[in-house]
């Protein structure tokens, strides 16, 4: 059961965590699966971007805390939910440990900046404290270069410097898009509101990669 929840967690805010969250629950209920977004960070991002248009009013979209976040990820896995996307906030909190525990993959998402790249050893000790405490943690974890700037020196740096320091990361990624912005406004998503665009494309090659980690 596992395997059908994905965990969005940083330990910095604006690194497009809620965007990706969003996006990637939106295209999967799109291509017809049955997915779910569990909005566990206090700022409430997903249910504002929710709320503010009806488009995405067929998406499942629960708030959750850390006192509920177990309950309400199993309420929805046995409801039979293929996916199951959970974000978190944006610093250390028992909801964003309780919501490792239970997932199949845990995607951070980065900026290509150096005081992101060491935040991510952060969330990478942050795993291992968990599973040194004998939990089982997350299956797997990506990190995923977000708000990239497309053929940009920093952002072929990065990636090169994460890879060397044996960080994993997804080949997909989300690049620096007003798409993003102008949809969240209408309360959408690229995939919906922006079908053709190159913002619904990079989404639709994640949302595959994802899929191959945990189908």
């Amino acid at each position: 059961m596992k395997r059908r929840v994905i965990t969005l967690a940083t330990m910095k805010g604006g690194s497009g965590k809620s965007t990706i969250a969003v996006c990637l629950a939106a295209h999967w209920r799109h291509m017809g699966r049955r997915a779910a977004v569990i909005d566990a960070d206090p700022q409430r991002s997903v249910m504002r971007w929710r709320d503010a248009g009806t488009t995405l009013t067929d998406l499942d979209c629960v708030a959750a805390d850390g006192a509920n976040i177990g309950a309400v990820i199993m309420d929805l896995l046995d409801r039979n939910f293929e996916r199951v996307v959970v974000d978190t906030p944006g610093f250390r909190a028992p909801v964003t440990e309780a919501a490792l525990e239970m997932a199949g993959l845990c995607l951070i998402p980065v900026r290509p900046s150096p005081v992101d790249f060491e935040v991510a050893a952060d969330k990478v000790e942050m795993i291992a404290d968990l599973k040194a405490t004998g939990s089982e943690g997350p299956l797997a974890y990506r990190f995923v270069l977000s708000q990239v700037i497309s053929g940009s020196v920093i952002a072929r740096h990065m990636r090169a410097e994460m890879q060397a320091a044996g960080y994993m990361l997804l080949k997909s990624e989300a690049a620096h898009r007003v798409a993003y912005a102008e949809t969240a406004l209408m309360g959408s998503t690229p995939t919906l509101a922006q079908p053709k665009s190159s913002a619904a494309t990079e989404i639709a090659e994640m949302t595959a990669e994802v899929d191959g980690y945990l189908d």
